[in-house]
C-alpha cells in the first residue's frame, strides 16, 4: 500500500540517488486496456533499461527466510531476476539482506572470475537458474534454451491464468496483444506461435511439449 510506495521512493533516492522510479503495482492504470497492454508488452524492456531493480520481499526478514518467500513463486517476478543489470533485495522491514555497500545482489559479468556468494547460491537453488545463466541471460529462444527457460517458469503462478503466458513475452523476446478472457491455453498457443515465427526452434518446443 501507501507505506510500500513511500519506502520504495525513500530507498531509491537515499541508497541509489535515483530521481525517477517506476513501481509495477502503482504505475500501471489497469482500468485502461491500452495502457495495460503497452505496459505488459514493454515491462521486460523497462526492467532491462533500469539502473537498479529494488525487490521487496514481504515475507523475508533474513537470508534464512529468502528461499521461502512467495516472491519466488510468482510468474511476473521471473523477469525481475533476469532483465535488470542490477537488483537489490530488501526485507519486509526495508533493510537490505546483504551489506548496502554491495550495490548488486545479482550475479554480474564483472563477477565471472569470482566465486558465487552465499546469496547467489541460494538464488540458484531456489530458482533453478545457475550463476552463469543469470550472469549472461539473453532474451529469446536460442537453440536448446526454450525447454530450460520453460522449466524456470513451470512452478510459478499468476492470479490470472493468461498471465502465465504474458509474463514470458520478454523472456522469449516476443510480443503479442493481451486478451484477458481468452484462457491460459489460448494465451500459451499464441506465445508459442510468436516464438516459432521469431526463432523457429521447433524441435526444442516439441521436446518441451512432449
Amino acid at each position: 500500500g501507501y507505506d510500500k510506495l513511500v519506502q520504495f521512493c525513500r530507498v531509491s533516492a537515499a541508497d541509489y540517488d535515483v530521481s525517477l522510479a517506476w513501481m509495477d503495482t502503482i504505475c500501471i492504470d489497469k482500468q485502461s486496456t491500452s495502457e495495460l497492454d503497452e505496459s505488459i508488452r514493454s515491462m521486460y524492456r523497462w526492467y532491462a533499461g533500469s539502473s537498479i531493480c529494488i525487490i521487496f520481499l514481504a515475507n523475508t526478514t533474513s537470508l534464512v527466510d529468502l528461499p521461502h518467500d512467495r516472491w519466488f513463486t510468482r510468474g511476473w517476478t521471473l523477469q525481475e531476476l533476469l532483465a535488470p543489470p542490477r537488483f537489490k533485495f530488501y526485507a519486509k522491514s526495508w533493510t537490505t539482506l546483504t551489506p548496502i555497500d554491495i550495490l548488486n545482489d545479482k550475479p554480474s559479468r564483472s563477477m565471472w572470475n569470482v566465486n558465487p556468494s552465499h546469496i547467489h547460491n541460494i538464488l540458484a537453488e531456489v530458482t533453478g537458474i545457475s550463476f552463469t545463466e543469470m550472469q549472461h541471460f539473453i532474451p529469446g529462444a536460442q537453440s536448446g534454451d526454450f525447454s530450460r527457460r520453460m522449466t524456470w517458469a513451470a512452478k510459478r503462478t499468476t492470479t490470472r491464468g493468461e498471465d502465465r503466458a504474458y509474463s514470458l513475452m520478454g523472456i522469449f523476446s516476443v510480443t503479442f496483444p493481451i486478451a484477458y478472457g481468452e484462457g491460459v491455453e489460448r494465451a500459451f498457443f499464441r506465445l508459442i506461435e510468436q516464438i516459432l515465427h521469431s526463432h523457429r526452434n521447433v524441435l526444442d518446443i516439441l521436446n518441451w511439449a512432449g
